[in-house]
């Protein structure tokens, strides 16, 4: 039986605000490099689907502030479990929150282990230690789920399940508040047009017949933008004169789009400031394209699309015939870029090139017609301290270190890497 997203939500709230049980994000597993480059520079649980990250919607749906249980060089830079608390809901990170599953946690007790498809979901425990749960069924209590559940298992999972997570995070958001009012030089279609305070938006046109559109606050929609959800605008964010956004795009808080987006997932303080196509996309923290970059999602041959696997070390097939790219944090394209069908760009990388750029370029490259060698560390880190002045955004030290630790692993697996990058 199908639960009512609101009123599942709600009985939730409810039942774990008086449980007072710590949640913790659990992705201290070989599974999580099939998530790579995305999850090099985060915990899988902070990863962004939807309007929110999933550390959001967990924190909204407890109203707590939810923990990790990650790697250890990511450890010190998120919250790690409360050595004080009594109780833990163990959650593995890569599943989404849905309203069945919802339901499912709010029954779980101490020493039971809630199971889908021999995967473990979530446990519940009073133990201070956090084992891998696959250690657990033998000593726990199994609860079969048999809902409605959908998980991260590979970067292009985020895009797929990304409009309906946005509809879902909405509903969470946009509960029981009010939208604050627009100017009638907008055109709207439809009722679901939710816009957070002090957005700024002129002559724009946003269709929410086929989803809703979200609009964080801050916000800055140029005239002549075009909108159609279902979409989610971050905090801050700018969309430039004239963009156009089709569905299932989400823009993360501070980043700057224009030109066409479609079905797009940005985690935030990224630009795409600049005519050009980005499709079927995940595009991390803090990247940049050139003016005129684009990419496409579709093979001329009609096959499905390959994606470079950190895991498997060679392109695994989607089974997908649209997928587009792949970028992780602290990535910068030259302008004219133009990315083929099924490429991963990992970590800070730096390429400009007058030709299709390959389709996977390894964490820390510097890749252009006349270099391809490892990111000097020393000019990461200025270029990083230029940027800081520039934008206010400077890096602490646990994310600086977090950085270092994955050019550290990039200079041991280049060896490994460079054959796939031509």
């Amino acid at each position: 039986m199908k639960i009512p997203i609101r009123l599942a939500y709600r009985d939730f709230l409810r039942s774990f605000i008086v449980m007072s049980v710590e949640i913790v994000l659990f992705d201290r597993a070989p599974w999580r490099s099939n998530l790579l480059p995305l999850v090099a520079t985060r915990p899988v649980g902070n990863l962004r689907v939807g309007i929110l990250t999933l550390d959001e919607k967990w924190n909204r749906l407890f109203q707590t502030n939810s923990s990790f249980l990650t790697e250890d060089y990511l450890q010190n830079a998120f919250i790690a479990p409360n050595s004080q608390s009594n109780e833990f809901l163990v959650i593995r990170a890569d599943f989404l929150p849905s309203p069945e599953f919802v339901e499912a946690l709010t029954q779980l007790k101490i020493s039971e282990v809630l199971v889908f498809q021999n995967e473990w979901l979530a446990y519940r425990t009073d133990r201070k230690e956090f084992p891998n749960a696959e250690n657990l069924l033998d000593s726990f209590r199994k609860i079969d789920f048999e809902g409605d559940v959908k998980r991260i298992e590979h970067p292009e999972h985020i895009f797929l399940y990304n409009a309906e997570q946005i509809k879902l995070d909405f509903e969470l958001i946009t509960n029981a508040r009010s939208s604050k009012d627009i100017s009638a030089t907008n055109v709207v279609l439809g009722n679901d047009l939710f816009v957070e305070e002090n957005v700024s938006m002129e002559n724009c046109s946003l269709n929410t017949t086929c989803g809703p559109i979200y609009i964080g606050k801050n916000a800055v929609i140029e005239e002549g933008s075009f909108l159609k959800g279902p979409i989610a605008i971050g905090e801050g964010s700018r969309v430039k004169m004239g963009s156009k956004i089709y569905p299932n795009v989400t823009v993360g808080n501070g980043s700057t789009i224009a030109g066409e987006v479609n079905n797009t997932v940005i985690w935030g303080d990224s630009a795409k400031g600049h005519d050009g196509y980005l499709g079927c996309a995940v595009i991390g923290q803090y990247c940049n394209f050139g003016a005129g970059s684009t990419n496409s999602n579709l093979r001329n041959d009609w096959k499905t699309v390959t994606l470079y696997s950190y895991t498997e070390q060679n392109f695994r097939d989607t089974h997908l015939l649209k997928c587009g790219m792949i970028m992780g944090d602290f990535s910068f394209c030259g302008i004219q870029s133009s990315f083929t069908t099924g490429t991963v760009i990992g970590a800070g990388v730096q390429v400009a090139l007058l030709e299709y750029v390959p389709r996977f370029v390894s964490d820390f490259t510097w890749l252009t017609n006349q270099k391809d060698e490892l990111y000097d560390w020393q000019k990461f880190v200025n270029m990083l301290e230029r940027r800081g002045k520039a934008t206010g955004n400077f890096l602490n030290e646990e994310k600086t270190l977090i950085l270092k630790a994955v050019f550290e692993q990039a200079k041991e697996n280049r060896k490994e890497f460079k054959s796939t990058l031509k």
